[in-house]
This record gives C-alpha cells, sequence and structure tokens, in this order.
C-alpha cells in the first residue's frame, strides 16, 4: 500500500523539481477522477499543455478557466468531442499531431456505467464498451507516434486493473454475449491485454492500468431509466442509486484524493516503462490471474489483432463506405 502521505510527499517533491514543457492529453477528464486529477497535474507542472477532450463546451470552458487559474502558466486546449466515436477520437487527434511534436502523457477516464442496456452508436459500437475501451485503445494507437518522441512517455487508463475475468472467447466483441457484467470483465482483461501488447512493441513507455476503487462521483447519480421503462424499474434504478451514494459517502475516497493518486501514476519512479496494472492503493499487481493462460494463448496479439479489425469496420459504418 502507498499511503496517501508518501503520495502527497511525492507529488510536492515532483512539483517543487519545475518540470516544464509537458504535453498532456486527458480525456474523460471534465468531471470526477479526471477532473481532479487534471487540477491535480495544473498544479504540479510548469508550463504544461493541457488538451482536454470533451462533449460539453460549456463545461469544457469552464473548466478552462478554472485551470488558468489554478496554473497560469498553463496552456489548455479544450477539443469538443464525443468519445464514444472514433472519428471525433481521430479528428482530435489529428488536431493535436499537427500542432506538437510530441506527447508526454496520455491520461483516460471516460465513464458510462452500462445498467440501461446496451445503446450504440453510429458506428456500430455499444457505447460503453466503446468508451471503455475502443475509444481509449485509438487514442494510444493514434498518438503513439508522438508518445515514442517523448523522453519520458505514460499511458494511464483508469479503468480496473487487477480484476480481469474469462473472456467469452469467441465473442470478445460482445456481439452475442451483451450483459452489463460482460461489457466490464472484458473491456478490463482486453485493455490488461492491449497494453502488455502495445509495451511488447513499444518497450520506453509505460502503460498503466489503474483501478481507482470506489471514489466519490456522480457516475451512479447519472444513471437514467430509457424512455419505456415502467415503473417498477424506476424505483429499482431509484434505489440502486441509493444504494451506491450511500456506499461511497461510507467508504469511497475522495474525488480530490483519487486525482492526487492518479498524478502520483502519471509522474512517479514507481512505474518504469512496461505494461502495469495497479489496484487503488497504488500497489503494483503481480499475480496473473486469467491473464497467464491468455497470454500462453497468444492473446495480447489477438487482442489487439481485433481492436484494430474493430476500428476499421466502425470508421467504414460511420462514414456510410460499408459495402451493402
Amino acid at each position: 500500500m502507498v499511503k496517501a502521505t508518501k503520495i502527497r510527499q511525492w507529488n510536492a517533491r515532483f512539483t517543487s523539481e519545475h518540470h516544464g514543457g509537458l504535453i498532456c492529453v486527458f480525456a474523460g477528464a471534465t468531471s470526477g477522477i479526471g477532473a481532479s486529477t487534471l487540477e491535480r497535474m495544473a498544479l504540479m507542472l510548469h508550463a504544461p499543455t493541457f488538451y482536454v477532450l470533451g462533449r460539453s463546451a460549456e463545461r469544457l470552458a469552464s473548466q478552462r478557466a478554472k485551470l488558468e487559474s489554478l496554473n497560469p502558466t498553463c496552456q489548455v486546449v479544450s477539443l469538443e468531442a464525443e468519445v464514444s466515436l472514433l472519428s471525433d477520437v481521430d479528428t482530435v487527434c489529428k488536431q493535436i499531431t499537427a500542432a506538437e511534436r510530441k506527447v508526454d502523457m496520455l491520461y483516460m477516464s471516460p465513464g458510462l456505467y452500462p445498467l440501461n442496456g446496451p445503446q450504440y452508436t453510429k458506428e456500430g459500437l455499444e457505447t460503453c464498451f466503446a468508451i471503455s475501451y475502443y475509444s481509449r485503445m485509438r487514442l494510444i494507437c493514434n498518438l503513439l507516434p508522438l508518445l515514442r518522441q517523448s523522453p519520458r512517455p505514460r499511458v494511464l487508463s483508469v479503468l480496473n486493473g487487477g480484476r480481469e475475468k474469462s473472456m467469452y472467447d469467441e465473442d470478445i466483441g460482445l456481439e452475442q454475449h451483451w450483459a452489463t457484467r460482460a461489457v466490464i470483465d472484458h473491456a478490463t482483461t482486453m485493455t490488461s491485454l492491449a497494453f502488455e501488447h502495445l509495451a511488447e512493441n513499444d518497450q520506453r513507455i509505460t502503460f498503466l492500468h489503474a483501478f481507482p476503487g470506489l471514489v466519490r462521483t456522480d457516475i451512479f447519480a447519472r444513471l437514467t431509466a430509457p424512455e419505456p421503462s415502467g415503473v417498477a424499474w424506476r424505483v429499482v434504478l431509484a434505489s440502486i442509486r441509493g444504494l451506491f451514494a450511500l456506499l461511497m459517502l461510507i467508504f469511497g475516497m475522495s474525488a480530490e484524493d483519487s486525482g492526487e493518486r492518479q498524478a502520483f501514476h502519471l509522474t512517479s519512479d514507481r512505474y518504469s516503462p512496461g505494461a502495469w496494472r495497479i489496484d487503488s492503493l497504488s500497489d503494483s499487481i503481480y499475480a496473473s490471474g486469467v491473464l497467464e493462460e491468455y497470454r500462453e494463448r497468444g492473446w495480447p496479439e489477438k487482442v489487439w489483432e481485433h481492436s484494430v479489425r474493430v476500428f476499421d469496420k466502425a470508421l467504414a459504418i460511420g462514414s456510410g463506405s460499408m459495402p451493402n
């Protein structure tokens, strides 16, 4: 366990070293853990450039003003995008690539809890699966050339590291077996396997898959029932929201404390280049679990090959260029 006092000491030390000119890309950072991480990083860096992806222009503008007040030396570039759409991810990545020669840090924590049943984007991807996995991998794929130019590149996906489960091996895209638990398990296991594949091919980049634990955010409060839902389902959903609100109040850490930890993950010397799984107390997870069997069967590469196929198919559907 890395105690909170150690986290704060490291972050204060890193701040005092005046690290300057870092280029950081944040997705899923306009609220919750992501926003707290971004604010903490703004206080820790000298003259950084933050590219912040989000779908609400109003929220992005408000956040930009706050970040600039926290650190007048920072440059904030707000990029309006629907992160669940690969085409939007491609568009913002082209803007970043056109403007920068390197990216030092890529942070990703866009979140959507899949309780309302499957909902699909215009590119044919289930929205929660897209946000939790495919869009994050697309961001990495697009920004790899710039990450390779950084002297100390780091990628952090805040999701469910260390909680990998067996998948539907013949249906890893969940076209036939969609369920809330299956989406969570597949996104988790696929992220860890994909990071192992990427780390094998880019041995200077640190890939971090972190589990934040129970954090007091509004992710469950934002759950809504689908339009056709009956009274019974709405009552059940309200009960679920209330239960999680109570659990977070009693057992959860604050978003600020979690942001402090994620900033530690982005900066600490504790994590060298390679693929890491990190628990809610910032400990590295070494137990293989189901990953060992998947590694033996070559699944890190298989997962990445699947991901690239999904990219191509989704972008073709979105552009209307799929053959009849």
